[in-house]
């Protein structure tokens, strides 16, 4: 199961089920408290994709920044400027703040550390020591919004999270600042990030989730030079597909026989 909705009716008129096995991390798309009200195991498969999605939100970050798009684009319509790209500032001087810091931002911190200035994180749920052992400094969500160049979201998607990014959080961030999100579409609120973008509140954006998905031709947010868009890609490499399909397999196989499965998130 990967992209159906299993709401509280589907899963009530389940009269067999033993397990939901998610295709992937996200359980966004399933009534956990209604599959638990069952006796109904909801499983997803965490360790997975790690590296992938960490790496492709550094090139969105990467790609933004030095924006690259812009030049190539340029280059390929006749245009061979450098000054197409500017302002462009060096990464050295700049921070990067990580909304959330589970696997796949602390695996992008690795990455990224030897890139920035400095790196700051907002998640109620770490600790100090989990902070030092990656080197970044634990802030404040809205003291990311105010001094960060670069935001990359990585929480879940949940009633506190959505449209976590509107109107009033572009209008905290610098100018000069880009957003990033490879975690869940309706974190953003499109409207206001257009709005946003429009109005130069910000610089940019790379995303690889949308609130809704796929992205129709007309996709308003598709006229700007300065927004990346790619298609919930973050978690391809034919390795982490592999795992996966492993992955998703063995939670219902250990169940059945009994077992106890890798991962159940409903408990």
């Amino acid at each position: 199961m990967q992209y159906a909705q299993i709401n509280e009716k589907v899963i009530n008129n389940m009269t067999k089920c033993k397990v939901i096995s998610r295709f992937g991390v996200g359980v966004d798309s399933v009534d956990g408290k209604a599959a638990r009200a069952k006796g109904i195991n909801l499983c997803n498969v965490p360790d997975y994709c790690t590296d992938e999605v960490a790496e492709h939100s550094l090139a969105l970050i990467a790609s933004l920044g030095r924006k690259i798009v812009q030049l190539s684009n340029a280059v390929k319509s006749g245009t061979w400027d450098v000054l197409i790209g500017k302002p462009i500032f060096s990464f050295k001087k700049q921070t990067l703040g990580l909304i959330g810091f589970g696997k796949i931002p602390q695996s992008l911190s690795l990455k990224a550390k030897n890139l920035f200035k400095e790196i700051l994180v907002f998640d109620p749920f770490i600790s100090q020591d989990i902070a030092d052992k990656f080197g970044v400094r634990i802030s404040t969500f809205y003291d990311i919004l105010r001094t960060c160049d670069f935001i990359s979201i990585h929480c879940p998607s949940n009633e506190s999270t959505k449209h976590m990014f509107s109107l009033r959080e572009f209008q905290l961030m610098k100018s000069t600042a880009f957003l990033i999100n490879t975690s869940r579409g309706a974190i953003v609120n499109t409207d206001d990030l257009y709005q946003a973008l429009d109005t130069g509140l910000i610089a940019g954006a790379g995303l690889d989730v949308l609130e809704k998905e796929p992205a129709e031709v007309n996709f308003k947010l598709f006229r700007f030079d300065n927004v990346l868009i790619t298609p919930h890609a973050g978690f391809y490499s034919e390795t982490a597909i592999e795992d996966l399909h492993k992955k998703w397999a063995l939670n219902v196989y250990r169940i059945l026989k009994g077992e106890t499965p890798l991962n159940v998130v409903n408990l």
